[in-house]
């Protein structure tokens, strides 16, 4: 064997271990994307365990669909808190869905029905507070998610899941 042949042989190796380098990156990096994801989701389900937002949450449910704003503030200042509150964590998650960080399809499955029935009672009372401070921005991502929301409703139907799994086997 000549020297040129190992020089060509040296090369090919060289292309052939750059090459599994890229395809290796490749999969580290779909898996980091995977866990980030899957660490999302569970800081996602931790934000909604605390007994200050199932309270802020029931408050909330206790509105009629399409509460006036003056409605939400004659209902009192625990009602309105629970509409800050819940508010600004579910803008957090429609961030973390728009960035794509958590799936859009998690969010329908773990809280789409919750999303959409929360701005159903505090979409009126953001577009006063919105009117009143001159500010489109509040209620943004949580109107956008609930908007997102709708549309898969639309697409995929709203069929609980204990109805679309039911032949589900562990």
């Amino acid at each position: 064997m000549d020297l040129d042949r190992l020089a060509n042989i040296a090369e090919i190796v060289g292309v052939l271990l750059v090459v599994g380098g890229f395809g290796f990156a490749i999969v580290q990096l779909a898996a980091i994307r995977r866990q980030r994801r899957e660490i999302a989701a569970i800081e996602l389900l931790k934000s909604f365990e605390s007994p200050e937002f199932a309270r802020a949450i029931r408050l909330l449910l206790t509105l009629p669909e399409n509460a006036t704003a003056e409605q939400l503030r004659s209902a009192g200042g625990d009602v309105e808190d629970a509409a800050m509150q819940v508010s600004l964590t579910l803008e957090g998650v429609a961030i973390m869905v728009h960035r794509r960080i958590v799936d859009i399809d998690m969010v329908w499955e773990l809280m789409g029905g919750l999303v959409l029935a929360v701005w159903a009672r505090i979409g009126l009372l953001a577009e006063a507070i919105r009117k009143d401070h001159k500010r489109d921005k509040f209620c943004e991502w949580l109107q956008w998610l609930a908007a997102r929301l709708m549309d898969v409703e639309k697409e995929r139907g709203s069929q609980p899941a204990f109805a679309r799994y039911r032949d589900w086997k562990p």
